[in-house]
């Protein structure tokens, strides 16, 4: 079997969707991923390659203790992720995350809550990716008729304590209700703490948005942060299809050698939950606990605990704001965990029922079967077979 060395920083939380997503196509097509923690030296990567003798590389160029140097695996055929912008072009093949595209989605997202004014909060660094979200969120909003109040950058040498005086500064003078988007999770972390200190009610005076999905931060924050979601799991598949195409063609390669990949989705939670009107915080609750707990075997039943009121009248209520009922949100939400789950080819598909609220893989099964005409395994194979279809390198 081919094998394909995967360079992946050991502190990134990312890399775990981008190297499931490498693997999902080197099932295919009979690779061997070795996934290394560590960056190699020029020397180091010489005798790495003469122990694996490996077909090519995948680099993940963000998060190591020192800077990358790409010139140290010309020695392979390599396809860099996420590569900085003053050594792109020594990436000679490369994937990269589509910062405008993920502002885009935060715009998409953040006007449906109909609200009329909106903020961004960048980086405490200056950086091209939090220039690109910014540029296209506001780009955004405009084309829509809105405005947007913008803090000003980072200052030279300003220490976290200056910094956290301008933001608190910032939402101060914010005007009320208002959405506001986040440079990326750990940005939006410290808004919601801030937004907190000053007595500010999320999300009804302040809706917050970030960027990345990271669970750690966004489960723990008061209340849960809603997040856009880049597609890790597609620059993985682009990066594999990519080194295919470019160990196939070599130096005639005719495509495109830098692609990029954009959000998989908006992450919903309580930060950006606004209920019809803004008058039924029992219903924002429930769909907040519905969300954390349907795929742990929540019921019905313990949904209507959450409600001061007879059963019938919770029902009402809850389907008048969520145009569904209780039932319909839990399997939805249930149908989602599933899925996610079909979508890493090493999962066993009679260990996925544990981690989705049912009983028994059959009661799942039947219920996977009933909601997309489709067995577990089909979607499977239909999501993989799509994913390598997709892209013609």
């Amino acid at each position: 079997m081919k094998v394909v060395l995967y360079f992946q920083p050991p502190t990134k939380h990312s890399d775990s969707l981008k190297l499931q997503g490498a693997k999902r196509i080197a099932q295919k097509l009979a690779w061997q991923i070795q996934a290394v923690e560590s960056l190699p030296s020029a020397r180091g990567i010489k005798d790495m390659v003469a122990f694996w003798n490996p077909v090519g590389a995948i680099v993940e160029c963000d998060g190591w203790p020192t800077e990358l140097d790409p010139s140290v695996f010309t020695c392979i055929p390599t396809v860099f992720l996420d590569p900085p912008k003053e050594i792109e072009e020594q990436c000679v093949f490369s994937v990269s995350h589509d910062s405008s595209a993920t502002g885009r989605e935060a715009a998409r997202h953040l006007l449906q809550l109909g609200r009329r004014n909106f903020a961004y909060i960048p980086f405490r660094r200056d950086t091209p990716w939090s220039r690109d979200r910014e540029e296209a969120f506001v780009k955004a909003l405009s084309l829509n008729g809105f405005g947007c109040s913008v803090m000003d950058p980072a200052q030279p040498k300003e220490d976290a304590t200056k910094l956290r005086r301008r933001r608190r500064e910032f939402l101060t003078s914010l005007p009320l209700p208002c959405s506001l988007f986040a440079a990326n999770d750990e940005t939006a972390d410290d808004i919601l703490t801030l937004a907190a200190h000053e007595g500010l009610d999320v999300p009804e005076d302040l809706a917050v948005l970030g960027v990345d999905n990271y669970e750690p931060i966004c489960e723990n924050t008061t209340p849960s942060l809603s997040s856009v979601e880049p597609d890790f799991l597609r620059c993985g598949e682009l990066a594999a299809l990519l080194l295919a195409a470019y160990m196939r063609d070599g130096k005639h390669f005719r495509g495109s050698r830098r692609r990029t990949f954009g959000p998989a989705r908006t992450v919903v939670r309580a930060s950006t939950r606004t209920t019809a009107a803004g008058t039924d915080r029992t219903v924002a609750k429930a769909l907040e606990t519905i969300r954390r707990k349907a795929c742990n075997g929540m019921r019905v039943e313990d949904v209507l605990k959450l409600f001061p009121c007879s059963a019938p009248v919770a029902y009402a209520r809850f389907k008048k704001i969520a145009g569904h009922t209780i039932l319909e949100e839990i399997h939805a939400v249930q149908l989602e965990r599933v899925k996610e789950l079909l979508s890493d080819p090493s999962m066993q598909l009679k260990s996925i029922s544990d981690f989705c609220g049912f009983t028994n893989p059959n009661s799942l099964r039947k219920f996977f079967l009933r909601e997309t005409g489709m067995t577990m395994s089909q979607w499977r194979e239909e999501n993989l077979r799509t994913s390598v279809e997709s892209e013609r390198l």
